[in-house]
């Protein structure tokens, strides 16, 4: 690497460059790894090493952040580990739990994004995942009391436990100890409406997947009007997609129709965030060089808007072609995605 790629894999914190050399800061006598996520130095107090002996016969003590010393070491692998076993420990102690992840020496926002990355959900929800499964497990095994229950998970009240536990299940603490079999996990499934920097989208879940994402706050559906952690997961990273911190999904999905439809929904999600491609060449992408008018029926047909992006399918011309969810949105979500491509 050139002492330019160097210098951009430091202002960068680019992970990739890690064990491809370490840079030390002259006026702190500290060396550290590229993707440290310390204090950017001057530019020209920075000197660069090939290895970590490098740096110490130099006479720089290793960061106490990055600790480039251990070969093996992760400090993001570390945090969201820590954070888990905290989560997992104080999860009824709101208060506890949050003078706990203080001492880790981060803000609560970079703790979460981090927790995210690492695990797919953001804190709060793996907490309140935990709570649901308690206040699950002692409804069905034990005889306690529900207003014991709801202050053992931390609930500073009986109405505040019984709206918590209603929203991921449908039941009262009541009810699901009566009936546990129509809990969530056997529930048809949820939709929720969230307010975005688009509008209104409404989101379906069958549970374990996403069945439908649309704009605005209708759908035809027999599903139960309430949020649901998939929904509230999809609906965090659609935010950070329109915001540009979010190139590709990773929600499960299940969207239902024919066997053609579904091969064009899958190829849809293979085209690069940023990019477009033609109906026709989405029809020669699975295999059926001449259903491009069937691929554009099935791209209008899509069940998840978003998430599948038909909305990176044009015409053969350049012309945006249809769209289900609006032209206006189609063009707004393509110029979005041209502004954030490189960032």
């Amino acid at each position: 690497m050139t002492e330019n790629e160097k210098w951009d894999a430091v202002i960068g914190n680019d992970s990739n460059a890690d064990g491809q050399f370490y840079y030390a800061v002259k006026t702190t006598g500290v060396f550290c790894r590229p993707s440290c996520k310390s204090k950017v130095p001057g530019k020209d107090n920075v000197l660069y090493f090939d290895c970590v002996e490098d740096a110490i016969a130099a006479g720089f003590r290793p960061c106490k952040r990055c600790r480039p010393e251990l070969a093996d070491y992760q400090p993001q692998k570390d945090i969201a580990k820590q954070t888990k076993i905290l989560i997992e420990q104080y999860h009824s102690q709101k208060e506890k739990l949050t003078g706990e992840l203080q001492k880790l020496g981060m803000s609560h926002r970079r703790i979460a994004q981090i927790f995210k990355q690492e695990y797919g959900v953001s804190p709060t929800v793996y907490a309140n995942d935990l709570k649901i499964q308690i206040a699950k497990d002692q409804l069905k095994q034990s005889n306690l009391p529900v207003i014991d229950i709801a202050y053992s998970l931390g609930f500073e009240s009986l109405s505040a436990f019984f709206t918590f536990f209603r929203n991921y299940t449908g039941l009262t603490p009541g009810e699901y100890r009566d009936h546990p079999g129509k809990s969530q996990s056997s529930a048809k499934g949820f939709f929720y409406t969230y307010d975005t920097i688009l509008g209104p989208i409404t989101i379906a879940s069958s549970g374990s997947a996403i069945v439908a994402l649309k704009f605005g706050s209708q759908m035809q559906t027999d599903l139960r009007q309430q949020r649901s952690s998939l929904t509230d997961r999809t609906a965090d990273a659609l935010n950070e997609y329109f915001s540009g911190k979010r190139k590709h999904f990773d929600i499960p999905l299940d969207p239902q129709g024919t066997e053609f439809q579904k091969s064009v929904w899958k190829a849809l999600c293979q085209i690069p965030f940023g990019e477009v491609r033609t109906y026709k060449e989405i029809a020669q992408a699975i295999g059926k060089p001449n259903s491009s008018r069937a691929v554009g029926m099935a791209n209008n047909k899509n069940p998840i808007l978003l998430l599948i992006p038909c909305h990176r399918v044009i015409g053969s011309n350049g012309s945006l072609g249809g769209y289900s969810g609006g032209m206006d949105k189609k063009e707004k979500l393509l110029q979005l995605e041209q502004e954030f491509k490189f960032s």
